[in-house]
This record gives C-alpha cells, sequence and structure tokens, in this order.
C-alpha cells in the first residue's frame, strides 16, 4: 500500500493505543489458566493475533472481539504436535518456546518475514543440552520454521543479560508449570530490565509465585496453576513516543491514558524529549509535549530500542551533535533499523551516521523530503518516515505502509486526527 506524507503541523490530543507488550503478557497468562477472563481497551495488531495463534494451538479459546479479547485458558494438552504460527513477533516466538516444552511437548514454530533471522541460540544452548531436539528448517510452502521437541527440565537455570529480555520472560512463563522446582538467575548486565519486571507482574498478578533470591535471581515453586483475572490495558508508551516526539519537532502532542509509573520501559521518553529541549507537560493520565529549542544530547537507548528512530529524528532537528548509543539491538529487529534510521534520515536531507552501536547525528535546521521509499519493510522505519514528512519541505512516499498492522493498525487515522495529511 503506497502512502504519500505531506508537510503538515501536528497538534492535538489522543488516546494511546493499549500497550502491546502488556497484552502479550496478560493474553499467555490468561491462556494458562483454566477459567474464562476478559482483558478490555484491547487494540489489535498482526503481533497480537499470532499470540491468539499460538494460544490457540495449546487448546485456549481466544476470540479477538472490538476492543476486547475473550479468553478461556487451556483445559487438555492437543494429542498432536502442535503448530505455532508466529507471524513476524519475537516475542510469541519468545515466549512460546518454553511453554510449549512445558505443556505441550514442543511444537513447530512458523516463522514469516525476518523473524527466523533473529537470535535463538540462547534457547538452543540452554535446552539441547537438556535432551530437547532443535531442528531449523523450511515447510513445505517456503516458510522457515524452527522444530522444538521434547520435555522442559525442572532445575537451575542460567541466562545472559546482555540479549533479548524476551528469554528471560518465556522461562518466567514455564517455569511454574513443571512439576517441581526451579530457579532462574540472569547475569549481569541485564538489557530491558523493566521487561521482565513487567512478566513478573504480569505472574503474581495471575496468582503465581516468584520468590527472590537476589538482583535478577528468583525461586519458582512447579506445579502452580494460572488464575488470571479480568484486566484492562494500560496506554503503550512505544507508540505514544512516536506522536511525542513529532509534537517535540514542531507540532503540539497530548497523549492521553499514559500510566507515569508503568513499568514499561519507553516511559523514559520523556525524560529524553526534556533533555533534548522540547516542551514536556505531566498529567495525572497524559503527557503533552510541544516544540521547544532543540539541542543536541547523548542518549542510551540500550533499555529502549524501540524508540530509538524516532529519537533520532528529534536529534537530527536540534542544534549541535548527538549521539545515541546502545543500539545495537536495532539490527536486530524487522530490518536493522539502526541503519534504516542513518539512511531515511540523510535521504530526508539530514546528517547521520552510524558508528558500530552508535549513531552519530549533526543537528540540521529542515529536512526537504521529496523522497520515494521502497520497501521499508517495518512498522516503525514507516512511522519514522511519516514523522519526518510533517516537517519536511516536500512530501515523502512510503510503498508498503501495511507493514504498520504488525504493530498499530489504525495509525494513519491517528496520525490524520492529529492535522497530518497522508493520501
Amino acid at each position: 500500500m503506497q502512502v504519500t506524507f505531506h508537510p503538515a503541523k501536528m497538534q492535538g490530543t489522543v488516546n494511546a493505543p493499549a500497550s502491546k507488550s502488556e497484552l502479550h503478557r496478560l493474553m499467555i497468562c490468561a491462556g494458562l489458566s483454566e477459567q474464562g477472563i476478559t482483558l478490555s481497551d484491547c487494540t489489535f495488531s498482526s503481533d497480537i493475533e499470532a499470540t491468539a495463534h499460538c494460544l490457540r494451538a495449546i487448546g485456549a479459546e481466544v476470540k479477538l472481539l472490538t476492543d476486547k479479547i475473550e479468553v478461556c485458558g487451556w483445559r487438555h494438552k492437543p494429542d498432536m504436535l502442535p503448530v505455532y504460527d508466529c507471524g513476524e513477533s519475537g516475542s510469541t516466538l519468545r515466549f512460546f518456546v518454553p511453554v510449549s516444552l512445558a505443556l505441550t511437548h514442543g511444537g513447530v514454530f512458523r516463522m514469516h518475514g525476518r523473524l527466523s533471522q533473529r537470535p535463538m541460540d540462547v534457547y538452543r544452548d540452554l535446552f539441547v543440552p537438556r535432551g530437547v531436539h532443535w531442528r531449523m528448517g523450511v515447510g513445505a510452502d517456503g516458510t522457515a520454521e524452527l522444530t522444538v521437541m521434547g520435555e522442559m527440565a525442572c532445575g537451575a537455570y542460567e541466562l545472559p543479560g546482555d540479549v533479548s529480555s524476551q528469554f528471560v520472560s518465556g522461562l518466567l512463563f514455564a517455569l511454574p508449570l513443571l512439576p517441581a522446582d526451579s530457579t532462574l538467575t540472569v547475569r549481569e548486565p541485564v538489557e530491558s530490565a523493566q521487561y521482565i519486571s513487567m512478566t513478573i507482574q504480569a505472574l503474581r498478578d495471575s496468582g503465581i509465585q516468584i520468590n527472590d533470591r537476589g538482583p535478577m535471581s528468583w525461586y519458582i515453586h512447579g506445579g502452580q496453576c494460572y488464575r488470571a483475572s479480568n484486566r484492562s490495558l494500560d496506554g503503550d508508551w512505544s507508540q505514544a513516543a512516536v506522536l511525542l516526539c513529532m509534537g517535540a519537532i514542531g507540532g503540539d502532542v497530548t497523549v492521553s491514558g499514559l500510566h507515569p509509573d508503568s513499568l514499561q520501559g519507553d516511559r523514559k521518553v520523556v525524560s529524553f524529549l526534556r533533555s533534548l529541549g522540547a516542551g514536556v507537560e505531566e498529567r495525572a493520565d497524559s503527557v503533552r509535549v510541544y516544540a521547544g529549542k532543540l539541542h543536541g544530547a547523548e542518549l542510551d537507548v540500550r533499555n529502549t530500542p524501540d524508540i530509538g528512530p524516532m529519537l533520532a529524528l528529534v536529534c537530527q532537528l536540534a542544534e549541535g551533535e548527538s549521539k545515541l548509543t546502545g543500539c545495537s539491538r536495532l539490527r536486530l529487529k524487522e530490518s536493522d533499523r539502526l541503519e534504516q534510521t542513518v539512511e531515511i534520515l540523510n535521504r530526508m536531507g539530514g546528517d547521520a551516521r552510524s558508528d558500530g552501536d552508535t549513531i552519530l547525528i549533526r543537528g540540521v535546521k529542515s529536512l526537504r523530503g521529496g523522497v520515494e521509499f521502497g520497501k521499508l519493510a517495518d512498522h516503525r522505519m514507516v512511522m519514522l518516515a511519516s514523522a519526518a514528512a510533517t516537517v519536511a519541505e516536500q512530501p515523502v512516499t512510503v510503498s508498503d505502509a501495511e507493514a504498520l498492522s504488525k504493530s498499530w493498525p489504525s495509525y494513519l487515522g491517528v496520525y490524520r486526527q492529529l492535522g497530518g495529511i497522508a493520501k
């Protein structure tokens, strides 16, 4: 789907979509419970549909309604090795591999897009020595498939902390289902610790007992039963950051439905934008960001990689030089977001370059635009291009705006609601 984004002043108030990170976790806790529950104020996307598909694979009933999800948890194990279609969702894949070993003796995990290229060796190195069969291959239709077969053993587990926190969360979902007790320790340094905290909170809210043994170490009792309850969703700070950054570069945007005490790591966008000189006002459940005198800064996005590209755009329009450090995980997403961010900014008339896992940016007064981007193949890169177009001198065209469906299918509607022009 080709869409052309035109220069426009972004202003107004919108509600944040529901937190995708929280919804993944609450859906899994609900699917592992025996009772039926309802999650309300939901926002659907391809990633959420992938998690729903995988819950159905373990025997749960899942209904995606207008703005809510009804889940009746699993009651019996499937007779055959399940097929888990994970779409392009890294969270879904990494959460369900351990769950499958704990419940269904494994499964076949189908992966689309670049998902099969994202690292999985942490699980391979953890489970294969424990007797799990592990094979990466291709299905009859050419789709990448990972087959894992075996039983997840109780005992002591240890993971490196300098990889995706999704591996830690996957084990945390599965270990309470095992017949005996286990321990889990994550070695320092730990990246994206906030997402681990989100998983633990979701588990505890679902009746799972997890005892702290020390920093990033837990004792987990086996034989536990999930008891999820009805919940409404918090606003998504990752998606809100896209809109707030558009406020910072020349607009005046307020996003409501945001909890200031949220465990979502991307709420740090508020302090990042303040450090760049944007006008920021925080209220009880909303944040307003408006244009200020932007100046360069050094920002560490190691624990907030999803908002790195949008922060790079703000830095590009700030006076002086900026540096985004800790960008390594940007390379391991739906695209190499580090290099794509640099390319998009430069083609728009910016001045950015990559240096290892760092993005170096020299601020410019304006972006010229007038660019047609081919297949970006990444929802966050489409958002970046659309945001940059709002302050460009000429329109910007994106050929595959359908990539937005992965995380935020209603993005274009929200964009237009704030005054954006997308045709």
